[in-house]
């Protein structure tokens, strides 16, 4: 998988003569909902001739209010590459971009690459607050600019209860620390990135700032937890949140924390399972 910056894509052309089958969207946390997004992209492009599929995402969430995403951009990367996208790319949400248009949007768009297929949820909307357009208003947008883009509105993923799975319900559950059930949002654990994080090595544990990280923690208490190194290795533990310090231990820790430090390697991310 190709990632890029899309400004560089649009300064560069470097997609512009490229058909694509693409979807847009913040896709914090890459639920199951969007996961259905991405893997219809995979399978139309495969389905046509020399297309790619090609999958726009947000450096930070546009929606206001929210201050912590579900993941960074590093872990989106690395499921969505998963999924076998061919390109990833990386919108940098300035506030100048925050003021383009709907219109001004589907212009980049349509100088990007040649768009065959767009695949949207159904509350997909782009524009700044003044100027905005929904999924449903994308197909004549398209025709008005000579764009023989055919746009799919996929219908959300509900919950055996019925409820939409949405990031706002995994960020829910996450502020509930019901850590335990984000496997059944996701497909897999809340996982926490370490690698911006400084760090140190006490006598069987591993602690970090909870300041340094990024991402949306669960509340204070103590989950199981498996640490994964940049080596690839995994070990199981504890983790504890406090306020200030999130702490990792394991019956196996000291040795394990002890090569880590002899050679020099270094925390990748935490996975977390249930609540203690």
């Amino acid at each position: 998988m190709e990632t890029y910056d899309f400004q560089f894509l649009l300064s560069s052309g470097r997609l512009k003569d490229r058909k694509a089958a693409l979807t847009i969207g913040v896709f914090d946390g890459t639920h199951k909902g969007h996961q259905k997004l991405i893997e219809r992209v995979v399978d139309e492009a495969e389905k046509e001739k020399d297309c790619i599929s090609l999958v726009i995402t947000f450096s930070i969430n546009p929606k206001p209010g929210i201050p912590r995403n579900i993941d960074t951009i590093r872990l989106r990367e690395e499921e969505i590459k998963k999924m076998g996208v061919n390109s990833f790319v990386v919108i940098d949400f300035s506030p100048e971009f925050s003021r383009i248009s709907a219109s001004g949007f589907i212009d980049m768009i349509t100088s990007l690459c040649i768009p065959r297929i767009l695949v949207v949820g159904e509350d997909f909307r782009f524009g700044n607050p003044k100027d905005s357009a929904s999924a449903y208003d994308l197909d004549s947008m398209f025709r008005l600019r000579g764009a023989q883009c055919r746009v799919e509105i996929e219908k959300a993923i509900l919950t055996e209860g019925g409820e939409k799975i949405s990031s706002t319900l995994v960020r829910r559950v996450i502020e509930k620390g019901e850590t335990g059930c984000i496997p059944n949002l996701t497909g897999r654990k809340y996982r926490i990135d370490l690698m911006p994080c400084p760090f140190r090595l006490g006598d069987g544990f591993l602690e970090i700032s909870t300041k340094s990280i990024h991402q949306l923690l669960p509340p204070p208490g103590a989950y199981d937890a498996t640490l994964l190194g940049r080596n690839g290795v995994l070990m199981d533990g504890v983790c504890r949140i406090e306020r200030d310090n999130l702490l990792f231990s394991s019956p196996q820790g000291d040795p394990y924390f002890l090569e880590m430090e002899k050679d020099g390697v270094l925390p990748d991310s935490i996975f977390f399972g249930e609540r203690k």
